[in-house]
């Protein structure tokens, strides 16, 4: 028998990798990693694939095994093929199916529940190097020496179809456009797009600058393709200059269907082995023999960081979610890797948060409870005056949140670029559900521009703001290029799923936002106006919050419903330190902020709807100032639902 796979890592063998379900997102163009583990295999290693199904790890290479792995890189399981080498490896989406192909022409379908074979069928080629799944797992496709594309039916084994046209070895196949159309590369250096009913080619393009390069990987989606090349730089017309040697370049080419370079990245500094796409296409990874996997950004086409490796890294896998990574370091080397954002809620959970219900069951308020938290003392502009305490507003609107649940974005000063905040946002919509909530609250400086015509529409500003305030410029668009508008918001707000969705603004000419044209006027429920309320404290001669009792949800059918009712339509709340106006910073909090502290954090257990934390606020700050500012709150929403907190 050949011997178990040694196992090495940063701790114990019960050491694993962390597969959160929640797709992770690429905010503000970071990403970090953790080394967890590695395994050496008793086999030259060719790729390693996760099954998408449950985040095992598949690896194939020089031998007839394929070697399954759980998070931990213990061995669950092995594949015995009838090829002497596993060249290439499929798994279906549905992680049910794998399909594989070798050096002896077999190509080989089976069960990854069971392990058992499914279909062999032998192909055209006896030395089979590519292959592929269609996303329905009913069609797998198939080249290699022999120049062909070998399309079979998955659950009969029959061969339903043959491409013809490559003139050299087929290295790389994919599905696309709903399993239409196949994308294949080859070693004559072309990409070719398939129409697979029709059997015939719609679209060919040579792939490198010319015909000195060479195609090492691809991945292909609808409408573009994501090219591994290794190029010579210094070549004049047909041949290669000869004063010299080759200058090579390995570059990463995204191209549409009609060959059109869209993008391009050339950071690798030695041949590229592989590349690996987040399902959710928010950030891609590639292996090279320079002994690096790097990260890059997709939505923003841009490098984000490096993984170092001590040997040259020959092939790299992403698990489902995006959070883990697996990287073949040398020959025979599995490397697990925890990929992280820190600005991601949905690894930061609170600990002491206990779930909010409506009665003494676990019936909670909310599935999920989300905010994005910013605060900007100082900003990258120097002319912008320096804020004292809108960093401490935010992180102590924060530590409230979090311990009533919410898994919180925190983004302070430099972190908080407009790129940031808005993948925040795209973040918090992305895994929002119809059962959650979610807040945004930002303290920093804000702005409001008067344009042509009338326009006026005030904006929050992030840390890399780049205008002048009092005699900002007067077109609208001018201020979209680095400011956030506070209708943005309010459109961001309508669009998401989350059920309840709260907006609070701790700045200048924040009540803009109730002019905005995506907003309408508030309703108030009528059948609610009872239960929380404000009231006049004589001894200490300010307002304060009455909560509605946890005993009355509890014992109370008729509270129960009216808050079934409040939780069941979409409430879209927006509370703003003032009006069309500046807004006091304060001494330790500003105003706004302390009210909204105080009303959350009230000793006697209860529960109280956005409406009526909005009228505190709205009387707590207009006693303190003196009415010099007025903070504005609109229900945004038709239905008549509202935001509920648990104190």
């Amino acid at each position: 028998n050949s011997p178990s796979p040694q196992q090495k890592g940063i701790s114990t063998s019960s050491t694993k990798a962390i597969d959160n379900k929640a797709p992770l997102t690429v905010i503000g163009g970071e990403l970090s990693y953790d080394f967890v583990k590695s395994i050496d295999s008793n086999y030259k290693l060719y790729g390693v694939k996760f099954n998408p199904k449950n985040s095992t790890i598949v690896a194939y290479g020089d031998s007839s095994t394929i070697t399954i792995y759980d998070l931990g890189l213990s061995q669950i399981a092995t594949i015995k093929s009838k090829n002497d080498e596993i060249k290439a490896l499929d798994i279906s989406q549905d992680g049910n199916y794998l399909a594989c192909a070798g050096d002896d022409g077999y190509v080989e379908i089976w069960d990854l529940n069971s392990y058992q074979l499914v279909h062999r069928m032998k192909s055209n080629s006896d030395n089979t190097l590519a292959i592929a799944l269609s996303s329905d797992g009913k069609k797998v496709a198939s080249g290699g020496e022999e120049k062909v594309i070998d399309i079979w039916n998955v659950n009969s084994g029959e061969q339903i179809a043959r491409l013809e046209g490559h003139q050299d070895d087929i290295t790389n196949i994919g599905f696309i456009d709903y399993n239409r159309k196949i994308v294949s590369t080859a070693k004559d250096k072309q990409v070719k797009i398939w129409d697979v009913v029709g059997k015939r080619v719609i679209y060919s393009y040579l792939a490198p600058s010319n015909e000195y390069g060479e195609i090492k990987n691809a991945k292909s989606f609808d409408d573009y393709t994501i090219l591994a090349l290794t190029e010579v730089e210094s070549a004049t017309g047909n041949s290669r200059k000869r004063n010299g040697p080759p200058v090579w370049k390995y570059i990463i080419k995204f191209k549409d269907n009609q060959g059109n370079t869209l993008k391009e990245f050339n950071q690798h500094r030695e041949p590229i082995t592989d590349i690996a796409v987040a399902n959710n296409r928010a950030y891609m990874a590639t292996s090279s023999m320079d002994k690096t996997i790097r990260l890059w950004d997709l939505e923003k086409k841009k490098h984000i960081t490096n993984i170092v490796l001590k040997d040259r890294a020959r092939g790299v896998a992403i698990n489902k979610s995006g959070h883990i990574l697996a990287g073949i370091e040398g020959d025979d080397r599995i490397k697990l890797y925890q990929i992280k954002n820190s600005f991601d809620p949905t690894l930061k959970s609170s600990t002491t948060a206990s779930a909010q219900s409506v009665t003494n069951s676990s019936t909670p308020w909310y599935k999920k409870a989300y905010a994005i938290v910013v605060g900007i003392n100082h900003y990258k502009r120097l002319s912008l005056p320096r804020l004292s305490n809108a960093v401490n507003d935010a992180r102590s609107v924060a530590s409230l949140l979090r311990a009533k649940g919410f898994s919180v974005i925190e983004l302070y000063n430099e972190n908080a670029t407009k790129d940031r905040i808005l993948d925040a946002l795209k973040k918090i919509k992305q895994v929002a559900s119809p059962s959650d909530a979610s807040l945004f609250y930002f303290a920093g400086h804000g702005d409001g521009v008067s344009g042509h015509n009338g326009v006026r529409e005030g904006y929050i500003l992030p840390f890399d703001f780049d205008s002048d305030l009092n005699s900002p410029n007067t077109d609208v668009m001018y201020y979209d290029k680095s400011a956030i508008s506070i209708s943005s918001l309010v459109m961001y707000s309508r669009d998401t799923k989350a059920k309840h969705i709260g907006v609070i603004l701790d700045s200048c000419f924040s009540g803009l936002a109730m002019q905005s044209k995506y907003a309408t006027k508030s309703l108030a429920s009528a059948s609610a106006k009872d239960l929380d309320t404000i009231e006049y404290d004589t001894k200490t001669r300010s307002v304060r919050i009455k909560a509605t009792p946890t005993t009355a949800t509890a014992n109370n059918s008729q509270t129960i419903n009216i808050f079934k009712d409040l939780l069941s339509k979409k409430s879209i709340n927006i509370l703003t330190a003032g009006d069309d106006q500046p807004v006091s910073d304060g001494s330790n909090h500003s105003p706004f902020t302390q009210a909204f502290l105080k009303a959350l954090e009230l000793k006697n257990k209860g529960y109280v709807r956005f409406t009526t934390l909005a009228e505190y606020i709205k009387q707590y700050v207009e006693n303190r100032t003196n009415k010099r500012q007025k903070p504005q709150y609109k229900n945004e929403s038709l239905d008549g639902g509202d935001f509920i907190f648990k104190i």
